[in-house]
Formats: C-alpha cells, structure tokens, sequence
C-alpha cells in the first residue's frame, strides 16, 4: 500500500502530550478565563452597562461638538436668507 505523505506519523499521540504552561491565560480548561470588569457581571446587567456608557459617551460628544465647532452649515443657511429674505 501507499504511505501519506507528510509527517502524519504518531499527531495524536503528540497532541494528547501539549502541556499548558501558562495557567494565567488559559486556565485549568480551553476557555477558563476568569473574567473581570464588566464581563463579570451577568449578561443582561453588562449589555445595559455597556449600552448606558455609550449612550452617555456619545451624547457628551455630540454637546462637545455643538459647542466647540456649532453648526457651519445652519449659519450659512441663516446668513443667506439675511441677505435674500423671503417674498
């Protein structure tokens, strides 16, 4: 008969050998992770978190933008029709 080519020889033997040497990564198990900060948390009370701060974040960036830049366009608009009113 005909062999496989490659290097196939004995690949379960040497996976059943791999030895986890970081424990603080992966744990005792393939996802054992211990998890912190919001991943803690249960599910529901994370996705609300997470929901809340980008809520928040994104108003105070919006109230940032409207005070720091304005809007150039609206101020154009209002200075056009200064300059041209209405019939």
């Amino acid at each position: 008969g005909t062999q496989p080519q490659g290097n196939f020889k004995g690949t379960k033997r040497n996976m059943d050998r791999i030895v986890n040497r970081n424990k603080t990564l992966y744990g005792p198990g393939p996802l054992a992770r211990r998890a912190f900060g919001l991943g803690a948390r249960p599910p529901l009370q994370g996705l609300v978190l997470c929901a809340t701060g980008g809520l928040v974040f994104s108003i105070a960036g919006g109230m940032a933008y409207k005070v720091l830049i304005g809007d150039p366009g609206i101020q154009e608009i209002e200075d056009y029709y200064k300059e041209n009113p209405p019939k």
